[in-house]
């Protein structure tokens, strides 16, 4: 049965059964089946499915709310069983309710997987592996996740994904750039920046297709711009890896060349406006 079902996070919140779109109903029986679906194939407890669809004020009777909307996924879910029949996908265990869905069965989780999967091709040197692991979790992404469900779980549910989504674009174009298509780049990088004002490895990226691409100029009047709008917003500087780039490219450092050896930050340095290290996926507020 639960091999039937396909769910998707990474923008509008949709599912199939059997090929065919679902119903999922209301917003907070939505809201419901997104908290269980982050969790799938581990239980969640009452308690903690109230406060995240209800995170400003509970309903009095939160339990029961809560047991309605799940008695609506379960006919959503399985539209061919009797009502006389047990449910098997949402099942209620002495630990909370359990959607049991393998993980492939959720955008989501194939997206972080296929994420994890280019990382360790890429630190492996299997780079054409990396890019094709990467460009399929990337097409996956459809929008911003969670639009429209308010609360701390869903927000930090959210700005996970969005910061993964970052790190994979960053990743792809690392391997883009090591393969010679610093031409193609400088437009869609030139987007993403304006998207991710702040995340020093994008402007590196742009700076660098710019340079390769013949465009020397423009390249240090990036690192300009970048610099003063760390200046003006944070009173900082760039860091010391697009500092050390912009040196480089204004004496026109040949290993900057395509070809040369990938420009990344040293041994243990970070990027500014880098995420942590791919963190776990949120738990469920504590009851």
């Amino acid at each position: 049965m639960s091999e039937a079902l396909r769910f998707e996070l990474l923008g509008p919140q949709r599912a199939w059964y059997a090929g065919r779109p679902l119903d999922l109903g209301p917003a907070k029986q939505r809201a419901v089946l997104a908290v269980l679906l982050l969790a799938a194939g581990r239980p969640v407890p009452t308690g903690q499915i109230v406060e995240a669809v209800w995170p400003d004020e509970a309903p009095v009777n939160g339990l029961n709310v809560v047991q309605k909307h799940v008695a609506g996924l379960r006919r959503v879910l399985e539209p061919d069983r009797s009502p006389r029949t047990p449910a098997r996908v949402l099942t209620l265990t002495d630990a909370g309710y359990l959607l049991r869905v393998p993980p492939e069965a959720v955008d989501a989780a194939r997206f972080e997987r296929g994420v994890r999967r280019a990382r360790a091709a890429q630190a492996a040197g299997r780079t054409a592996e990396a890019l094709a692991e990467v460009s399929a979790a990337l097409e996956l992404w459809q929008g911003e996740p969670f639009t429209g469900f308010g609360g701390a779980y869903f927000e930090t549910a959210r700005h996970r994904l969005v910061e993964l989504r970052a790190v994979a674009l960053e990743t792809r174009t690392e391997l883009e750039l090591a393969d010679g298509r610093h031409g193609e780049l400088v437009g869609r990088l030139v987007e993403l920046v304006a998207e991710f004002p702040v995340r020093e490895r994008l402007r590196h990226q742009l700076m660098l297709a710019l340079h390769r691409s013949g465009r020397q100029a423009e390249a240090l009047a990036a690192y300009r711009e970048y610099a003063g709008l760390l200046r003006d917003e944070y009173g900082i500087e760039p860091g010391g890896a697009l500092q050390d780039l912009h040196r480089r490219i204004l004496r026109a450092d040949p290993d900057l060349l395509a070809g040369a050896r990938p420009e990344r930050a040293g041994a243990g340095e970070r990027w500014a406006g880098d995420p942590e290290p791919i963190p776990a996926a949120p738990e469920a507020p504590a009851q």
